[in-house]
C-alpha cells in the first residue's frame, strides 16, 4: 500500500508552527530366454534442461496475507533469553515491501532504502542508503535498523506479521499501521509560505520532516535542527508548542538556515504537507 499525497493547512498561533518421490530402484536384470531373440535396445531419451529459476516473489500465508501492500509497524521484539524492546510509538518504526523487490524503512527520524528477497518463507533485507537526521534521546532507530538486517524468516500470526531474527534468537513483531488523523503519522514539507506573501519550494538538498506522537508529542527536522514539543487538536483547530530545538548552525546548503528560522520561527502560516510514507514509491 504506497500512500499518496496528503496536505493539511498548517496554523500558526502565537508564534508556533506545523510546519512488508521415493528413490529409483534399479530394475533386477533378467537373463535373456533362449527362445526369444533379444530385444533392440531403446535409445535413451534427451534429458529436458531444467527451467530458469524466476525471481521468488513475496509469498501468502494460507489466509491470504502478504507481505506487500501493507505499511507496518514495529510493536515490540522478544529475544530468547528473555530481552524485550518496545518502542514507545511504533508509529515511528515502519517497514514496506515494494512488488518490485525493495523495502522503505523509516527509523524513527531517519529513513532507509534497501531490497529484499525472499524464498518460501525465508526472508533476507539488505538495507543500504539512510538520511542522517539526530533524533532525540532515547530514540530505536538504530536498533530497528541493526534487527532488520538479521532477518532470516516471517510468519504471520493472526494479523501481525513475525520477522525472525537469525540463529532462533528472536523475532520482531508487527502490526498494520492505520493510524486515524494525525496522531502517528509523519509529515514531509514540500512548501511554505516564506512570511513574505509568497509560497515556496524548499531549498534544494533540504528536508523538513514532522511526527505527530500519539501521546500528544510532536518531532521532527527543520532542515538543520530538530525538535520537539507538545500539540493539541481540536476539531480542525491546531495548537502547537512550546517547543524546543537542538543549536547547530548549517552552512550548506546556501539558504538553510534562513529557510529554518522561516519555518520555526512563526513565518509559515501555511503550506503544503504530503505523508512521509510518500517515499515508498521512490518519488
Amino acid at each position: 500500500m504506497t500512500l499518496g499525497k496528503m496536505s493539511v493547512t498548517l496554523l500558526i498561533v502565537a508564534g508556533v508552527f506545523l510546519a512488508a518421490c521415493q528413490p529409483s530402484v534399479a530394475p533386477t536384470t533378467q537373463a535373456p530366454q533362449p527362445t526369444q531373440a533379444p530385444q533392440a535396445t531403446q535409445a535413451p531419451q534427451a534429458t529436458q534442461a531444467p527451467q530458469a529459476t524466476q525471481g521468488a516473489q513475496p509469498s501468502a500465508s494460507d489466509s491470504g496475507q502478504k507481505l506487500t501492500g501493507t505499511v507496518w509497524k514495529w510493536t515490540t521484539t522478544l529475544m530468547n533469553d528473555g530481552g524485550r524492546t518496545t518502542p514507545d510509538d511504533p508509529n515511528k518504526y515502519l517497514i514496506e515491501f515494494l512488488a518490485d523487490g525493495h523495502v522503505a524503512v523509516q527509523a524513527d527520524c531517519n529513513r532507509v532504502a534497501g531490497t529484499y528477497t525472499v524464498n518460501a518463507n525465508q526472508l533476507v533485507i539488505t538495507l543500504g542508503p539512510s538520511t542522517l537526521a539526530a533524533c532525540p534521546p532515547g530514540s530505536l532507530g538504530d536498533e530497528f535498523v541493526r534487527q532488520l538486517g538479521n532477518i532470516s524468516s516471517y510468519l504471520f500470526k493472526g494479523e501481525n506479521l513475525i520477522l525472525e531474527i537469525k540463529l532462533d534468537s528472536g523475532s520482531m513483531t508487527f502490526a498494520p499501521s492505520a493510524p486515524a488523523g494525525l496522531p502517528g503519522t509523519s509529515w514531509e514539507v514540500i512548501n511554505y509560505n516564506n512570511g513574505k506573501q509568497a509560497v515556496v519550494s524548499l531549498v534544494t538538498g533540504t528536508e523538513i520532516a514532522l511526527n505527530f506522537g500519539t501521546d500528544g508529542r510532536l518531532s521532527g527536522n527543520s532542515g538543520c535542527n530538530t525538535y520537539n514539543g507538545g500539540y493539541e487538536i481540536s476539531g480542525k483547530t491546531l495548537k502547537v508548542g512550546p517547543l524546543v530545538s537542538t543549536q547547530m548552525a548549517c552552512d550548506k546548503p546556501a539558504g538553510a538556515m534562513e529557510q529554518e528560522q522561516q519555518y520555526s520561527g512563526g513565518a509559515a502560516k501555511c503550506g503544503d504537507l504530503r505523508d512521509r510514507r510518500r517515499y515508498l514509491d521512490h518519488s
